[in-house]
């Protein structure tokens, strides 16, 4: 059975709060006629750049949640014609239509229409237009840079089986019925989703190494963890997580503090 690819993950938060900025520095200058440090020196200038600041938050925050929910749907590269259509019709044409509603209202109530009086103003909506074009193009390019890594990733760990110890007898078990693995009393366990546990001969620092990341995850010294084994999870204090797994397991499961960041962004897949 082929596996369904996982949508990948943009931590470009920065980036996103980076080019709301620009933006609205775009729309709030454009067309005014003046220079930047007279702008500055005019209060009614940041009332202005707050509009835009908004206005623009609102577009790339829209561009962002779009490509994300049609990464769940239409890979580019399985569904390459699908995904360029409503990536167009929704990245695109969509927020333009919605940003031409926005700025004409920016428009009118900061009185920037076209006037004798300001000969040379001109509609603000290509300022905010392009960098709503130009992110999703920077999202096209941040796709295929992800997808080539998580490529490379996946071909130095090609593991499909895990070679498990019940008895005398060793045992194929597949990575999607493991739901965790812990060391206790020098000894190293396999559970599975069906809480069958069987012993393992591979140390945790070995099996970390060989299990894939996007899977499995290190949550302490003495467990992995599976990501389908974690029901919820809360904070326990001064940093830490605890965890409520499925199957149950008899001690308090906790992440340790400098994991506890690394796990949060591992487990929203």
């Amino acid at each position: 059975m082929v596996k369904k690819k996982l949508p990948v993950r943009y931590n470009d938060q920065m980036i996103r709060i980076l080019l709301c900025v620009i933006a609205a520095f775009l729309v709030a200058m454009y067309g005014t006629g003046a220079r930047f440090l007279d702008s500055l020196s005019q209060g009614s200038f940041y009332i202005k750049l707050l509009a835009a600041f908004l206005i623009a938050c609102f577009f790339i925050e829209f561009v962002h949640r779009v490509t994300v929910q049609l990464d769940k749907g239409y890979d580019w590269k399985e569904r390459p014609m699908i995904r360029l259509t409503l990536q167009f019709a929704l990245g695109v044409l969509l927020p333009g239509i919605i940003d031409f509603f926005f700025l004409s209202i920016y428009q009118w109530y900061f009185e920037l229409t076209s006037s004798p009086e300001n000969p040379g103003y001109h509609s603000s909506i290509p300022a905010m237009m392009l960098p709503v074009f130009l992110f999703n193009i920077y999202y096209l390019f941040y796709y295929q840079i992800l997808r080539n890594r998580e490529g490379n990733t996946h071909t130095k760990t090609e593991m499909e089986i895990l070679l498990v110890q019940q008895g005398t007898k060793t045992i194929p078990m597949e990575l999607q019925n493991i739901r965790f693995i812990y060391h206790q009393d020098r000894m190293n366990y396999l559970v599975t989703s069906n809480q069958t546990t069987y012993f393992l001969n591979e140390t945790l620092d070995e099996l970390e190494r060989k299990l894939p990341s996007r899977d499995f995850f290190r949550i302490n010294r003495k467990m992995i963890i599976h990501y389908q084994a974690c029901v919820y999870f809360r904070s326990n204090g001064h940093g830490k997580l605890l965890l409520h797994l499925s199957p149950s397991f008899p001690e308090e499961v906790t992440v340790s503090q400098n994991r506890a960041g690394k796990f949060k962004e591992w487990i929203r897949r």
